[in-house]
């Protein structure tokens, strides 16, 4: 599988030929590292039947040692070929390299990833880097990395609060109706503590169903939940919180992923009628308070969407914006392949199965079987 160029061994290699150990090492150490790009994830995000991701993920070798890792799985439902197939991740590659080094093998890794999504007959390829990353949070001028690397930039925006500074100045950095919202809440007797996300499951999933219902979209999965349970809060990358009446029952529940310094609120959900006691304001700054604590230093609140005609896009917005913070660029590429017949052009060996690509497909082939 490996190719000479210019005096060095390179090698494009599967998942399952790293194995865990070697990728999550990788993954583990680099400025591009995020929960997103975990084996575990992935494994996770695959186990999940009704989505019936393709796995496409790939590693780099260069002389014999592993350069860059990239998950990677296309969704039979959309065509779309995305890093990671559910939530952001991107080429992840190894700590220690000079700028130019970086440049070259991120070229490289977007090159491949996209030849390698047309090769199983995706429509496009899309890449999100998170930005609470270090390579995210370091990027000179908002320039997009991604962009820099030939790719149709179709950034994002994200509301990303500094847990370095004092409780104090984090509550000062709130609006005067989310402060209103915590006392009322605290007032009425609700409480947040964090909780065993095993334990929780079936409630969680319960809550997550009502939630989606009510606000007319389909639930996700079980087994998706039951795969953070399982797979990401044993190993520190998930944490589940939960308010309490002062009955005692738990009426909403907020689920963040951690990654090193930096912690991502990742999904949610409440009951029916418990919106108007402030509790979800409660829940959002002891989970963010929880996170500081354990050495957390930056919360991304998620996207937003100023200016959006999207009326709950408007909500979320709103809702993230009361806590303060900075908004960040999130970094997001897409290629959209010109044709959309070349996929099937490249699997009939046709005039887009030439060159480079040819020689590629030849590996993935050979991998993918």
């Amino acid at each position: 599988m490996g190719s000479k160029t210019s005096g060095s061994s390179r090698a494009v290699l599967s998942r399952d030929a790293v194995g865990k150990l070697e990728w999550d090492t990788i993954v583990r150490a680099s400025p591009d590292g995020w929960t997103f790009a975990l084996y575990e994830w992935q494994e996770l995000i695959l186990q999940v039947e009704r989505w019936g991701l393709q796995d496409l993920s790939f590693a780099m070798q260069e002389n014999g040692k592993l350069i860059a890792v990239v998950p990677l799985q296309l969704n039979p439902h959309s065509g779309i070929a995305a890093s990671s197939g559910w939530g952001g991740a991107g080429p992840i590659l190894v700590a220690g390299l000079t700028p130019k080094a970086r440049r070259r093998v991120m070229d490289e890794a977007l090159s491949q990833s996209a030849e390698i999504a047309l090769r199983a007959g995706a429509s496009a390829f899309e890449v999100t880097l998170m930005p609470v990353t270090k390579t995210s949070l370091t990027a000179a001028w908002g320039v997009n990395p991604l962009a820099l690397s030939s790719f149709e930039d179709v950034s994002g925006l994200s509301q990303v609060i500094d847990l370095s500074v004092s409780e104090e100045l984090i509550w000062q950095g709130f609006s005067s109706d989310a402060r209103r919202q915590i006392r009322l809440a605290q007032d009425a007797g609700y409480c947040v503590e964090r909780v065993d996300w095993l334990q929780s499951l079936d409630h969680y999933y319960a809550l997550h169903c009502e939630t989606y219902v009510r606000t007319g979209v389909p639930p996700h999965p079980r087994s998706y939940f039951a795969g953070i349970a399982e797979r990401m809060a044993p190993r520190g990358n998930a944490a589940l919180w939960c308010v309490r009446d002062k009955d005692g029952t738990a009426v909403a529940y907020h689920n963040d992923s951690w990654f090193g310094e930096a912690a991502y609120y990742h999904t949610g959900c409440s009951a029916t009628g418990s919106a108007t006691s402030g509790s979800g304001y409660l829940l959002f700054w002891e989970a963010m308070l929880g996170a500081r604590r354990s050495g957390i230093l930056w919360y991304d609140c998620g996207a937003v969407f100023p200016g959006t005609d999207n009326s709950k896009q408007q909500g979320l917005t709103t809702f993230k914006t009361k806590f303060g913070g900075e908004t960040h660029r999130l970094f997001r590429a897409r290629r959209q392949f010109a044709k959309p017949q070349a996929a099937a052009e490249v699997l009939r060996g046709g005039p887009a199965h030439t060159g480079r690509a040819r020689t590629l497909a030849k590996k993935v082939t050979s991998w993918l079987r």
